[in-house]
């Protein structure tokens, strides 16, 4: 599973203005409250077939965080390690998003515009599972990826 996957993945691949679903689901609050943290790549599954996420050794894992905070509120970041042949090394690209949660699905935002959204298959205090649908090899079809993350904070921002 190459790497450039995540970097497609973030950007944007749906156009809409912000949601107005209303519906409410019982776990909603629950969600609110879990998924906030950091959280590392552990797996992907693609086409039925699942892979572990390949990290670059001696460089921090890839990460998603979500942020609920003074100064941070509904922030969402991304680090991905570049693995570029001109790139320092261990260098990294960043993605910063607004996110909602409506249900059990997050809607990602650059400004007014939606650009993911993840359906929350599973989260608790270790591990967080989430579906996406995106073209990611690019043959004109969406194809639905499901990632699994475990906590991960390597700079201690969710203590």
């Amino acid at each position: 599973m190459k790497k450039a996957l995540l970097s497609f993945v973030i950007l944007g691949l749906i156009s809409c203005s912000k949601s107005d679903d209303t519906s409410p689901d019982p776990r909603e609050a629950y969600f609110l409250e879990a998924i906030v943290g950091s959280w590392s790549y552990e797996t992907v599954r693609v086409d039925g077939e699942t892979y572990l996420y390949q990290h670059t050794e001696g460089c921090e894992r890839d990460l998603f965080q979500f942020y609920n905070s003074e100064g941070k509120e509904f922030d969402f970041e991304e680090r991905v390690v570049l693995n570029c042949s001109n790139c320092a090394e261990c260098a990294v690209s960043q993605t910063g998003l607004e996110w909602e949660l409506i249900g059990n699905k997050i809607n990602l935002y650059f400004g007014e515009q939606l650009v993911l959204v993840y359906t929350i298959i599973e989260v608790n205090e270790t591990r967080f599972t989430y579906q996406v649908e995106v073209d990611y090899d690019e043959d004109g079809d969406k194809d639905l990826l499901e990632f699994t993350g475990i906590k991960y904070d390597p700079y201690g921002e969710f203590d």
